[in-house]
């Protein structure tokens, strides 16, 4: 089997939301034509990559918070 590019996704998280909240992810998802669960990963990814003060994934070294902070190393 070839490695993928975009990364083996096997990690997974379940989230609770209200009515409200799954509608309005729902609605975000529609807007942009993707799935829910697509539509809500990307949000994650993107607020925690700015939590780091990195614009994309490409910018961030995942060996960077491994150590005693999460700190981004920027390329």
């Amino acid at each position: 089997m070839y490695p993928s590019h975009r990364g083996n996704k096997t990690k997974r998280v379940q989230v609770n939301l209200s009515e409200q909240e799954f509608a309005l992810v729902e609605a975000i998802a529609n807007i942009n034509g993707l799935p829910v669960a697509t539509q809500l990963r990307y949000l994650v990814m993107t607020e925690a990559l700015d939590c780091l003060g990195v614009r994309d994934i490409h910018e961030f070294d995942a060996i960077s918070v491994m150590g005693f902070g999460a700190e981004a190393q920027l390329h």
